[in-house]
């Protein structure tokens, strides 16, 4: 049997529809429609019975579907298995990041772990991508540590502190706040803010329910990149809530930033807390430790 059909069952009966599988799968439609029809045909039952509703399982499709969906997740355990042992013996570690991380420890200074450590190790970075994302990747083993955002929440996830910081406004140079050393969320009051969306950065959501209610008259507006959260301080001149490197790496004459004294941010290395971690692991995580950097 081709145990290629395990993984075309649980597809067809998740989403109801040949057409639908067929494009998750990335197969046509009639080459999983025949797949099924030779696999009831071995089997000499029906799987699928369909209606004006959809396709969906029979009472011997059931059995099958359930030994379906417990072949699949053994052999995404096997292979998660082997792949543990190829990093292990080859003494590779792989990390993803949350966007924006890298402008904080670089990529560069991550790599030097490679010529650092004794142990003949080197770490693999992967791209950035949001925090949910990038969470998830940790989880399903698709990287051995991740940089997250805080705070992180997961009790399936151990986690060491690598940053933290304050805030801040991005605000033009005639605005008052633009004279003080120092701003507090309750000086948005009547004004409108621009920031990153608190559903992608999980950094934002204790700081904007905070804002809400410090000044619950400003008006919020959320981008999902930080140049389209300064572009809005630009054309509108609002307040931009933003962190340090982009104040740096976004210079603009007549804008300042200015410190919040009630909004921080930071980011840990994370890893899950059902790892084994290998002398290489641990080096690899003091290598990154002597890279924190704490502004507050």
């Amino acid at each position: 049997m081709d145990t290629r059909v395990f993984a075309y069952v649980a597809k067809l009966a998740d989403t109801g529809s040949y057409a639908r599988a067929a494009r998750e799968l990335f197969i046509t439609k009639q080459g999983l429609a025949s797949a099924i029809e030779r696999l009831e045909r071995s089997l000499n039952v029906p799987l699928f019975e369909a209606d004006h509703k959809g396709v969906r399982l029979t009472e011997y499709g059931e059995v099958f579907c359930a030994f379906s969906r417990a072949f699949l997740d053994r052999q995404k355990a096997m292979s998660e298995e082997i792949e543990l042992l190829r990093r292990r013996e080859e003494r590779s570690v792989t990390l993803a990041a949350s966007t924006g991380l890298f402008n904080v420890i670089t990529r560069e200074d991550i790599c030097a772990f490679d010529e650092e450590n004794a142990f003949g190790a080197s770490v693999e970075i992967l791209r950035a991508v949001l925090d949910g994302d990038c969470e998830a990747m940790l989880l399903d083993k698709a990287c051995d540590f991740a940089l997250l955002n805080d705070p992180i929440q997961n009790e399936h996830v151990a986690s060491v502190p690598l940053h933290r910081d304050s805030m801040f406004f991005w605000v033009a140079a005639e605005h008052a706040l633009a004279r003080r050393k120092t701003a507090r969320l309750a000086d948005a009051a009547g004004c409108e803010v621009a920031c990153l969306s608190p559903d992608e950065y999980v950094s934002l959501a204790p700081v904007v329910e905070r804002l809400r209610a410090e000044a619950p008259d400003c008006r919020v507006f959320y981008a999902d990149q930080m140049i389209e959260v300064l572009e809005r301080a630009l054309e509108r001149r609002a307040l931009a809530i933003t962190v340090r490197s982009h104040v740096g790496s976004f210079p603009h004459e007549g804008f300042v930033g200015v410190p919040i004294e009630d909004a921080s941010w930071g980011f840990s290395v994370a890893y899950r807390r059902d790892r084994s971690l290998s002398p290489w692991d641990e080096a690899f995580l003091a290598h990154l430790s002597s890279l924190a950097v704490f502004c507050q």
